[in-house]
């Protein structure tokens, strides 16, 4: 049996103390992590079709499987999870007042299954019924009051009956959720889809970029321009946007946006009253999931503030395993290692944690 690492430092006569922290078994928090329910939805995600057979078959148990889940948390030394649907859930429905009883089922289902089981482990994003923004706020208080939920997804834009557009939150009527958002301080979180059949027709013939490798990206950068553009953040300056794998691309897109939006006229540059960089700052929280890079990660730590930075891994659908590997490395100090592993995600989401 090779030697442990205590018993090497003692052949050498050296404290046992090691210089750094033990990474390795330090826990963690996690806050993009997906689940199913059994409630059915209009439609689910076309890209499940171009999956791996055996990845696809893994993938559907692992949604469902709570004791399982539990156990890769506990093998990974993951201490919570923050839950949410998998896309695009209410966001498929063009029936408001159906997408309003899925909705309710839906956070029901979430809080009975994973935090009134399991409430140190499991904390819930509240799904919301975005074709009506009146209906969205609603739903978010009531959630807040009845389940505790830490904030909202919000998968993209909400379905129409015309397949040609979709519903964004940047409409007016989502004024109601933004002043709620505010009020009780719980950040939405805007989760990739599939873009639109007509947004994304260069690459039609191509379905594979349609989905992870490049339209979620696509679809979810151009929903929170957006709310930029239409001064969402100027209205609601407390209001917090999560976004997923290491900010969807936003970190080295809104320089160049910048840079040349001030070439044009006030009418052209609309209402908004700061930079698009101001805004990413402030107002939007980030987090690692899905994206095992750490060039990516130090341009997100470049343009971000690192307060607004969490590592998060996307199960089922990335590797707890693969991401928390990858995580142990980046070259960062411990303190700022444990702000991005467990601090920030605690603190923004109000979490009854303590991991000291």
């Amino acid at each position: 049996m090779a030697p442990t690492f205590a018993e090497l430092m003692a052949l050498e006569g050296r404290p046992k103390e090691p210089l750094s922290l033990h990474r390795s078994t330090t826990r963690l928090v996690t806050i993009e992590e997906h689940c199913a329910t059994p409630i059915p939805v209009p439609s689910t995600s076309a890209t499940f079709n171009q999956f791996l057979p055996d990845y696809l078959s893994a993938l559907k148990e692992r949604l469902g499987n709570v004791d399982k889940r539990i156990n890769m948390m506990d093998l990974n030394h993951i201490e919570a999870q923050i839950i949410s649907l998998n896309q695009p859930g209410a966001q498929a429905f063009t029936d408001a007042a159906k997408c309003l009883e899925y909705c309710r089922k839906a956070n029901q289902f979430i809080y009975d299954n994973y935090v009134a089981k399991h409430p140190k482990r499991f904390f819930a994003f509240a799904v919301l019924p975005t074709q009506s923004g009146a209906a969205a706020a609603a739903e978010l208080e009531r959630c807040v009051r009845e389940y505790g939920v830490v904030g909202a997804m919000v998968n993209g834009f909400a379905q129409t009956t015309d397949p040609g557009e979709g519903l964004y939150l940047d409409d007016p009527q989502f004024d109601a959720l933004w002043e709620v958002a505010q009020r009780l301080e719980k950040p939405i979180f805007i989760h990739p889809r599939m873009p639109l059949a007509a947004n994304i027709k260069t690459l039609g013939d191509m379905p594979v970029f349609h989905g992870a490798p490049y339209g979620f990206g696509r679809e979810t950068v151009e929903h929170c321009l957006r709310l930029m553009y239409s001064g969402v953040f100027d209205r609601f300056p407390g209001v917090r946007i999560v976004l997923g794998h290491m900010g969807e691309g936003l970190s080295w897109i809104l320089p160049r946006t910048d840079s040349t939006f001030r070439l044009y006229g006030a009418e052209a540059r609309g209402v908004m009253k700061r930079k698009f960089c101001d805004y990413f700052q402030d107002n939007f929280l980030i987090n690692t999931s899905g994206m095992p890079r750490t060039s990516a990660l130090l341009n997100l730590m470049a343009e971000a503030k690192i307060s607004n930075i969490m590592f998060s891994v996307d199960y089922p659908y990335e590797s707890i395993a693969e991401l928390r590997q990858w995580f142990e490395t980046v070259p960062v100090s411990d303190e700022t290692w444990k702000d991005l592993g467990y601090r920030n995600a605690i603190r923004l989401f109000k979490l009854p944690l303590n991991l000291e």
